[in-house]
């Protein structure tokens, strides 16, 4: 028995190493990037009636992101990003710090901290957005801004048409073996395909989408402080819908965009929630960019019962340059049980290289 084991362990790694590709290591295979993002957002604050809170003007949002990567072959990479955000007090946290063995479309493994598997407003992050704020629905475990440390197995077929991502992560240096986070994703593209571990929530006509995704999270004792913790369970569904049409309101080809998600963890009790997102991008180009107008509706749940919280946004994005360059006139309003409502007009700029 003990021999036919060793053996086995022995083919299993004889394969595992037959899928990275024989390649000598040359000058070309070495590459490094780096560039910058920044989020800059600013306005008015009200609050309605019956709020203690007076109404207040100046820096919504400030967010700043060095990044880095490179390869050393081309199925051995790496990617290194911090952040400096304004909500956080200033303080500047290691966003991504990600060691990538990619020998074949359908293996890949990554190590180190980044995003796991969950819902396609995770995956696409704030920069990749079709609004300028991010949803409030997502209650999956993290360290900061979504990320966790661990490891993920993920692949795709036919260029990202099909993508399964599945992996183990942690949110504290000491947690439990039998605490950390299992987590897993699939998504199904029935148009263009959107290939690689990350993807957008819009990409301004570019392709034509129609993809399907869903995501568990399960974390043992993920939920509540000691000594009433509950396991975490979180799931979610979402569907992204973007057509670049044959037609223009004034000439050209317009892009429409629809996206919906829905979440529930009721076991953790942070409840169910959904987003239903549509935005029109107009193809002539007025000055240097274009206009888009959106509007989305988010709605949650507690897991008791009770009155939900409302938020609804509202705006007009002015493209640049797709992702790297935008501006955006966003209102959005948030009405909570038993509080004030809230009310924000802000002016954001988003530049990224």
């Amino acid at each position: 028995m003990k021999k036919k084991a060793g053996l086995a362990v022995v083919c299993s790694v004889a394969a595992a190493v037959s899928v990275f590709p024989r390649v000598a290591l040359s000058a070309g295979d070495k590459t490094l990037s780096y560039g910058v993002g920044l989020r800059v957002g600013g306005g008015y604050t009200a609050y309605g009636s019956g709020g203690t809170v007076p109404n207040s003007a100046g820096t919504i949002q400030l967010d700043a992101r060095p990044y880095i990567s490179g390869q050393v072959l081309p199925f051995l990479k790496f990617e290194g990003n911090l952040d400096l955000a304004y909500s956080d007090v200033g303080r500047i946290h290691v966003l991504d710090a990600v060691a990538k063995f990619e020998p074949h479309d359908l293996i890949n493994f990554w190590f180190g901290r980044f995003l796991p598997p969950s819902d396609r407003a995770n995956l696409s992050g704030p920069y990749y957005q079709n609004a300028w704020n991010f949803p409030s629905t997502n209650a999956y475990p993290s360290i900061y801004a979504g990320r966790a440390d661990g490891a993920a197995l993920w692949g795709q077929v036919d260029k990202g048409r099909f993508k399964y991502q599945a992996g183990f992560f942690t949110t504290t240096p000491s947690q439990p073996a039998d605490q950390g986070i299992y987590a897993g994703r699939l998504t199904v593209n029935f148009l263009d395909p959107e290939p690689g571990y990350y993807n957008s929530s819009t990409y301004y006509g570019s392709k034509d989408v129609l993809a399907l995704g869903g995501a568990i999270q399960f974390q043992k004792n993920g939920s509540g402080l000691p000594p009433t913790q509950k396991d975490l369970l979180g799931t979610n569904l979402d569907l992204l819908f973007e057509k670049r049409l044959a037609f223009g309101a004034f000439g050209g080809s317009d892009t429409m965009t629809i996206e919906g998600a829905y979440y529930n963890f009721n076991q953790g009790d942070q409840g169910q929630s959904y987003f239903a997102l549509a935005s029109y991008l107009f193809d002539p180009k007025v000055g240097f960019g274009q206009f888009q107008p959106m509007a989305r509706f988010t709605q949650l749940f507690p897991t008791g019962g009770g009155e939900s919280t409302k938020i609804v946004d509202g705006g007009v994005n002015y493209i640049i340059d797709g992702h790297k360059a935008r501006l955006a006139l966003v209102v959005q309003n948030t009405n909570a049980p038993a509080t004030a409502s809230v009310t924000t007009f802000q002016l954001g700029v988003q530049i990224q290289e």
